[in-house]
């Protein structure tokens, strides 16, 4: 067989309207092609050994495995990341918190942004990427998942970020922030069980999801010298209830909740007064 009849038999073994797409990309990350090198040579014979290799992926892949833990990369914000099984996938919605701490770090020469539970250090990445003056301090609670946002930082020369080990603020208390941003664990437990592949530490949030997201926002009412900006992803139906988190522990602050392009209601942005 060829690898345009690989091609054809791996997206007739896949279902939904990425069926094309998916058996391209796994085609190609197994043979190393590009897109226009793998349609150049659609017609270039396969041995079986290429062949069995590509099968055991489609099946990996039809088994509910994604297709990123399975390439090992993302894209997300235009930059590629490195991805495993130890963090979280980017999720295209999130691109918003990026979107968000980018306009209002405009206010400041040279921002200081805070990144909690960083993950893959995709917003990390991106935010430093875009803002070469400003410094940003990135924490998680798992040094292998820092090791890894550190690799993602070093493919895009970003030298403006600082990886912390701490639980949410915890270790960087002391720190003074313009901007605090966070894409925090928010499903409720028993539905984040049924997530088979992504780790339950960076999904589960506790009985109604939102048990991390309080404990960074008491956290953050706690410090001596507040954020301007507290930035905040969070999951469906869950916005009322981050508001009213928000508005007890950070009084006379202002939260305006942005739609990500559902739309749903996806993200908290609160200007804290003092």
């Amino acid at each position: 067989m060829n690898l345009g009849g690989l091609l054809k038999e791996a997206a007739r073994q896949l279902t939904g309207p990425a069926a094309d797409l998916e058996a391209e990309v796994l085609l190609r990350y197994l043979t190393g092609l590009s897109r226009a090198e793998l349609f150049s040579r659609r017609h270039q014979p396969t041995d079986s050994r290429t062949a069995a290799a590509y099968d055991e992926l489609i099946k990996r892949l039809k088994s509910g495995e994604p297709l990123q833990y399975i390439t090992g990369h993302m894209e997300f914000y235009g930059l590629d990341f490195e991805v495993s099984p130890a963090v979280l996938i980017p999720r295209p919605e999130t691109e918003l918190l990026v979107e968000q701490a980018l306009a209002v770090a405009t206010d400041y020469p040279a921002p200081v942004i805070a990144d909690i539970g960083c993950g893959s250090g995709a917003v990390a990445v991106a935010l430093a990427k875009n803002l070469p003056k400003a410094t940003v301090v990135a924490t998680d609670i798992s040094s292998a998942v820092l090791a890894l946002a550190g690799r993602n930082a070093d493919l895009h020369e970003c030298h403006n970020i600082e990886f912390v080990e701490s639980d949410l603020l915890a270790s960087i208390i002391t720190r003074n922030f313009d901007i605090i941003c966070a894409n925090l664990p928010y499903v409720p437990v028993d539905e984040a069980k049924d997530n088979r592949f992504e780790p339950q530490l960076a999904l589960a949030g506790g009985p109604d999801g939102l048990d991390i997201i309080r404990r960074l926002v008491s956290q953050v009412a706690a410090l001596s010298r507040k954020p301007g900006w507290l930035m905040l992803e969070f999951g469906t139906g869950q916005a009322d209830a981050v508001k009213g988190i928000l508005s007890q522990s950070l009084p006379g602050s202002r939260t305006d909740i942005i739609h990500d392009f559902i739309p749903l209601e996806r993200l908290s942005v609160t200007r804290i007064n003092g």
